[in-house]
């Protein structure tokens, strides 16, 4: 029996991919979220130093005084030259040192898992999961199905403008590509009834490998 199911999550941006991992992890999966990751890195003084070297103090915040997150998106997102050297500089030096931490709380999860437990469900929450070959170490590939129209709507009522939900869903793989690279899929356009009633039996295929 297999120690550990390794799930990656895909989906088209503002799709509720964190509201499946926030129902996965309640229900005992185990969450490895990048963007918790990315935090701690971009803390990191070599990493930090780097970033201010190629961007300039403009990527701090005034309050802080630490690197502003929405700053360096302005730089990195859409499809103009300068954005694309940007996002290219801006992977070369934190992608590795994210990698590193995925790799090392991979590892120590399932080091963690006793061999006469039931397997568990490992999820990595991970950014461009294709990109990156993350998918390359999932057992299955879960993606999270909702129409543009709701996600544009739930992107401007984050504060987003349609323009920046378009610049980074042109930074991504297209929808359809992500849709066929997945092994399972849950429907996020209807009701949380719904949404949890598919985890529920998504959790069942998955301990039951």
């Amino acid at each position: 029996m297999k120690r550990s199911v390794v799930v990656g999550i895909l989906g088209g941006v503002a799709s509720g991919k964190s509201e499946v991992t926030r129902r996965l992890e309640a229900r005992g999966a185990h969450v490895i979220h990048a963007d918790t990751i990315g935090h701690e890195v971009l803390r990191e003084p070599d990493i930090r130093d780097r970033l201010i070297q190629h961007f300039g103090n403009e990527i701090l915040s005034k309050e802080t005084g630490e690197i502003d997150r929405v700053r360096v998106a302005q730089l990195v997102f859409g499809n103009a030259p300068p954005a694309t050297e940007n996002r290219r500089v801006l992977e070369s030096i934190v992608h590795p040192r994210i990698r590193a931490r995925i790799a090392e709380r991979l590892e120590s999860i399932q080091q963690s898992i006793s061999p006469n437990e039931p397997p568990k469900i490992v999820v990595l929450d991970v950014p461009l999961l294709i990109e990156s070959g993350w998918n390359k170490r999932c057992d299955r590939i879960l993606f999270v199905d909702t129409a543009e129209e709701l996600r544009l709507a739930r992107a401007i009522a984050r504060g987003w403008t349609s323009n920046q939900f378009r610049d980074r869903e042109a930074a991504q793989l297209p929808i359809e590509q992500k849709r066929r690279s997945a092994t399972d899929v849950i429907d996020n356009n209807g009701s949380i009834g719904s949404l949890d009633q598919q985890i529920d039996k998504l959790i069942m295929s998955l301990t039951n490998l």
